[in-house]
């Protein structure tokens, strides 16, 4: 066989290969109804501050249940787990760095720890990422993130979790509701909704 033919027999075979993978990668992401993440539930809003889901409805306080007491750690290394904040309202959100829907809600977040932060109501945003704090830190510092706390957690405890994830506990630590998908945390039906409980 001589040459010409041989490289012809080539680029016949990497134009197959190419149709195929480009195929693939195309009816994948159809299958998946246009996401482009794993961690996006079905039917989660883009990765945009505008389509936020403003929903947030509460559970009857006779019908909650105990919150996982998961260990986590502060932006100083120092080790917490989630019962130490039994006492105060709190807003549990798990993310990552690389998440875009977790991305999106970041500022959202930020602004409900400016609105209602203080001794009866606290986010606590725990980060998922491998980096640990050094990254949060970062991230917070680029993306003009100033009210949340930095915490991180191993993501082992959270087999299957979607991400983000968020869980609203009262005062005695139980879930008061919990949801995934980003949520317009800084918008008066959520606010309301938390107020309730920390009026409880």
């Amino acid at each position: 066989m001589d040459k010409s033919k041989q490289w012809m027999r080539y680029a016949r075979f990497g134009l197959v290969l190419a149709l195929a993978f480009g195929g693939g990668a195309t009816l994948a992401w159809l299958g998946a109804n246009g996401r482009l993440s794993y961690t996006e539930p079905r039917g989660n809003p883009s990765a945009t501050a505008n389509n936020l889901i403003p929903d947030v409805v509460t559970v009857a306080a006779a019908a909650r249940t105990p919150a996982q007491d998961f260990a986590f750690t502060d932006g100083d290394g120092r080790a917490l787990r989630l019962s130490e904040f039994k006492g105060k309202v709190v807003l549990v959100n798990l993310w990552a760095t690389w998440c875009p829907p977790c991305v999106a809600e970041m500022p959202a977040l930020d602004g409900l720890q400016g609105a209602l932060g203080g001794p009866g109501f606290q986010v606590v945003a725990v980060s998922l990422d491998r980096g640990g704090a050094p990254q949060v830190k970062r991230w917070f510092e680029r993306n003009h993130i100033g009210k949340l706390g930095v915490y991180t957690a191993d993501a082992s405890q959270f087999p299957g979790a979607l991400l983000p994830t968020s869980v609203l506990l009262d005062a005695q630590g139980r879930i008061a509701w919990q949801g995934a998908g980003v949520r317009a945390w800084d918008g008066e039906q959520a606010q309301a909704a938390i107020r309730d409980v920390m009026g409880e």
